[in-house]
């Protein structure tokens, strides 16, 4: 079964980026903006029952007004140590998600990791999206302000999930910092990535990344959020190129030649939510160190618990490197 191209063809596909002259420009602009802007972040105690790591409860100013992400600070009892220091991981969920719970990330805390998992605004989590959007948008995120990139939800979250790694690097007790995700979570691995280089990022472990390639991406999939798009542009027809133009700003695929931290990127062949070639296109623009992990016969799940098992061996390498 095919749902995209052959496999010697996805080998090969290095589609153009579609970044615009201002592309870096504007997100220097944003990561400006957001440092200067305080993150005012509480811990919580929070009573769990697993002895061998403390959890906290997060909240941190999300990018702009009048939204307080929401997370879980996960401390192991018995940390991993290296230079006085433990590393931490940061998740990001996919798209309509949210954090979940602790116990999703034991597997981490209790291999001596911090595990640091966010909330997306006006998702399914504990955090609102109290930004205003000059537009209507259909029903979702896709299209929240669609018209101008200043405006672009997305615009806020990815701003929101840097900011999850300025307030793990605010912490004495954090070394070397990961991100990591799904889907949407593996589009915010790829963009914070990029953004965040600078601010003690060691490795991203994107796996069936959403938010990318997106021309690609609406010409392909056959379920999922990119229907969103689909459904606004059907209302909408004369709105397509500009609404594009807003996308690539925002675009997996262009933020991928910025990273420089190694990646381990996972791709399904068989996904018709995030069809193959986009996550091919990433990988393809990537010039940091890489490795890509493919799933011939799995769909949106990726890899499941195999690729767990080589973000183990993949994060334990290069963090003992560093």
């Amino acid at each position: 079964m095919i749902v995209d191209m052959p496999l010697a063809e996805l080998q090969q596909y290095t589609p153009e980026l579609t970044a615009q002259d201002d592309f870096m420009a504007f997100w220097q602009q944003n990561m400006a903006a957001s440092d200067d802007q305080p993150l005012n972040a509480t811990l919580e105690a929070y009573d769990y029952p697993v002895e061998r790591a403390s959890v906290y409860k997060v909240r941190y100013d999300g990018f702009g007004a009048n939204t307080r992400v929401a997370g879980w600070y996960l401390v192991p009892k018995h940390p991993l140590i290296i230079d006085g220091r433990t590393p931490a991981i940061v998740f990001y969920h996919g798209y309509s998600a949210s954090k979940g719970l602790p116990v999703q990330y034991l597997s981490w805390a209790l291999q001596g990791y911090i595990v640091f998992a966010v909330d997306t605004r006006g998702q399914n989590g504990d955090t609102p999206d109290n930004n205003h959007y000059e537009s209507g948008a259909v029903l979702g995120c896709m299209t929240r302000g669609i018209l101008d990139p200043y405006s672009y939800y997305y615009r806020f979250a990815y701003m929101d999930c840097v900011r999850a790694v300025d307030f793990v690097r605010s912490r004495p007790e954090v070394g070397p910092i990961v991100v990591t995700g799904g889907s949407q979570g593996g589009g915010l691995t790829i963009v914070v990535a990029a953004l965040a280089k600078d601010k003690g990022i060691v490795a991203a472990m994107p796996a069936v990344p959403y938010l990318c390639h997106f021309q690609r991406a609406v010409a392909m999939f056959s379920e999922g959020p990119y229907q969103e798009l689909v459904n606004y542009w059907k209302q909408y027809p004369q709105r397509v190129e500009q609404s594009y133009r807003t996308l690539s700003y925002f675009d997996g695929m262009n933020f991928a030649p910025h990273i420089t931290c190694p990646v381990l990127l996972a791709v399904s062949l068989l996904d018709t939510i995030c069809p193959p070639s986009t996550g091919f296109a990433v990988y393809h623009h990537l010039t940091c160190e890489k490795e890509l992990k493919l799933y011939p016969y799995n769909g949106h799940e990726g890899g499941g618990a195999n690729q767990d098992e080589e973000k183990f061996r993949f994060l334990r390498h290069y963090i003992r490197a560093h």
